[in-house]
């Protein structure tokens, strides 16, 4: 299981990085990530299907 460090929210997106995982935080409209920075694991990944997002964090909806 992978240690979530908290990442915070920012006011403009991460250039150059299309998310479009819409349940995360970090999510916002036209597929942007507003994470102050990201980190997707493992690094002996071989191919998309082993990658991860370890900065997910599900949007909590009300």
């Amino acid at each position: 299981m992978a240690h979530h460090q908290r990442i915070n929210r920012i006011n403009s997106p991460i250039g150059r990085v299309k998310c479009v995982v819409d349940s995360c935080t970090y999510w916002d409209n036209g597929n942007k990530c507003m994470a102050e920075n990201i980190e997707i694991q493992p690094p002996q990944a071989m191919d998309t299907q082993e990658t991860d997002c370890v900065t997910f964090l599900p949007r909590q909806f009300s």
